[in-house]
């Protein structure tokens, strides 16, 4: 704490010290915030948290918590708004079963209301993955031979292509070049 406030060789005093944060008067000295620590709940495997992140060191804006509530207590923690409650957006995935780091890809392509849709609707119903690959699992019949496949996939394994080239022959209703295709069941 002192070092990160008052030490400008430390590697992290632009995040505390050149931002303006300090340490109060009384913890300079280890005796009085020993008793502070002791009295307020310090026990071995706790942080030391900062409640305001642009506030300073000192009794009434520090306490004692475990390491995921730090870390979800910092200035670049991104808060999200499900039914009215704001939370961190790490606890919502915890909570709807998002797997870690999923919420971000989220917020970087689609934005924040999307996020918070996807999020409550996991919430709300579970979480399934989006599945992009569906279509390439869909039966599909190669006109020429008449062989079936259970799935673009296994077709274009057989014929060594790719599953997106079988797919565009179907949707653009052209040839691959090792022949044409079209969903199983579907005229055309």
């Amino acid at each position: 704490m002192k070092q990160r406030c008052l030490n400008p060789r430390c590697r992290a005093y632009h995040n505390y010290g050149a931002r303006g944060i300090t340490v109060c008067q009384d913890w300079y000295e280890f005796e009085p915030f020993c008793k502070w620590a002791l009295s307020s709940g310090y026990e071995k495997g706790l942080d030391l948290d900062r409640i305001d992140n642009d506030g300073n060191y000192e009794p009434a804006n520090c306490r004692w918590v475990d390491r995921k509530t730090n870390t979800n207590n910092r200035r670049m923690t991104i808060y999200l708004t499900i039914d009215g409650e704001t939370k961190p957006r790490a606890i919502w995935e915890e909570m709807a079963g998002i797997p870690p780091g999923v919420t971000l890809s989220w917020l970087k392509f689609h934005g924040k209301e999307y996020a918070e849709e996807r999020i409550r609707d996991a919430i709300h119903n579970g979480y399934t993955q989006k599945d992009f690959g569906y279509s390439h699992r869909e039966p599909v019949v190669h006109l020429e031979t008449g062989l079936t496949f259970r799935s673009m996939k296994e077709a274009a394994a057989y014929f060594g292509i790719s599953p997106c080239r079988i797919s565009l022959s179907i949707t653009q209703k052209g040839s691959t070049g090792k022949g044409t295709f079209r969903k199983l069941g579907v005229e055309g």
